[in-house]
């Protein structure tokens, strides 16, 4: 058979398997299945149907690997052997585990302590929250890259996943102005910050402080995601905690964005209590790969603060609340601008590509610098 004839049957095999399809979803069951076997096309439609499977299969294995490329974070991975449990050339790792004052919550405590220095050096500290992720993302490679080492305070739950779904919820995000404690979206109780921060002054501080000692004027606190949210709520309500303070794309939109209402409280804590604002320092680390919600969020816009210059929380206090809505595009590094003025660094800066998940990783690194500046 020449090659032009075995063109034409390909062609001819896809033409009548094409009407085959057609007339198939107009006609019932029985008939379609009459018709194929009456007109020996049965084959064809086969043939077709086979190659459409494996189509599907293609797309979903696809979807897949593209869903990863702007996932948040997997909240149920297993934790599995971090530095802590392997060992590390740089450090030597002490642990203790704390429940908090209700005892709903149980914390795992991982105390890094660099094994260069002298016995008498105050160390700088960095307290990382979610601090069994933190501790998976740790490894020497990163760590060789440092020219200084801090005592690393990952605070963890006592658990074999990488985060405590339901005890972070808690711990890490902050009360309403009317002090009231709302779930979030996925009902999982919140609005524990304030409680959560003392109980890591007068807890955690105290218990790492007998194990090493630290510089107590340089203390940073990181934190990813509702960490991050956790992170801005002590800058504006407790600034005498820490002295830098690392937010890594932060949650604004929870409980819409009722985080820049609280930061309205900054002024009025830091003469409280006595603070000199020209000593702290604030960075807000975000991605901006394309996951559903920054998708959004480049289309959404708050026409009542664009008009108007009104405060982003009073633009947000006109929408429902309790709704997960992405924050405006530009709130991080707006937030950054008011910032610049009183404080001694604030810092805004954009990883490209990445997700919200791939922040996690991604914003350790900068953290642990910032913390031995």
């Amino acid at each position: 058979m020449s090659h032009f004839r075995l063109r034409q049957r390909g062609r001819y095999r896809y033409t009548v398997a094409g009407r085959a399809i057609g007339f198939a979803l107009e006609q019932p069951l029985h008939i379609v299945m009459f018709a194929c076997s009456t007109s020996g096309i049965l084959k064809q439609l086969e043939y077709v149907m086979k190659n459409l499977k494996i189509f599907i299969v293609v797309m979903l294995v696809f979807i897949s690997s593209a869903g990863k490329n702007f996932a948040q974070p997997d909240l149920s991975k297993p934790l599995g052997p971090t530095i802590a449990d392997t060992g590390s050339k740089f450090y030597r790792f002490e642990k203790f585990d704390l429940d908090s004052n209700d005892g709903k919550r149980h914390y795992r405590i991982t105390v890094a302590i660099p094994k260069t220095g002298k016995p008498e050096t105050a160390y700088p500290v960095l307290y990382m929250l979610d601090g069994n992720a933190a501790l998976s993302e740790l490894n020497d490679d990163l760590l060789s890259r440092l020219e200084l080492l801090p005592v690393i305070v990952a605070i963890g739950y006592n658990t074999e996943l990488r985060f405590d779904v339901v005890s972070r919820a808690f711990d890490y995000t902050p009360a309403l102005p009317d002090g009231s404690q709302p779930n979030d979206e996925h009902g999982r109780k919140g609005g524990g910050a304030d409680i959560f921060a003392d109980f890591i002054e007068t807890k955690i501080k105290p218990k790492v402080e007998s194990l090493v000692r630290i510089d107590k004027q340089r203390q940073t606190i990181w934190g990813h995601s509702y960490g991050g949210l956790f992170v801005l709520n002590a800058l504006f309500k407790h600034p005498e905690m820490f002295q830098n303070y690392v937010a890594a794309d932060p949650s604004f939109w929870w409980q819409d964005g009722v985080i820049l209402k609280i930061e309205t409280q900054f002024a009025e804590q830091t003469v409280k209590k006595g603070i000199e604002k020209n000593k702290l320092s604030l960075a807000v680390l975000v991605g901006n790969g394309a996951t559903p919600q920054r998708r959004n969020a480049e289309h959404t816009t708050d026409s009542a603060a664009e008009q108007t210059s009104e405060h982003p929380a009073d633009s947000a206090a006109k929408r429902p609340a309790n709704i997960r809505r992405s924050a405006p595009p530009n709130t991080a590094k707006d937030l950054i601008k008011r910032f610049e003025p009183q404080l001694k660094t604030s810092k805004f800066r954009v990883f490209e590509g990445l997700s919200h998940g791939q922040m996690l990783p991604a914003s350790i690194e900068p953290a642990l610098r910032v913390s031995v500046k």
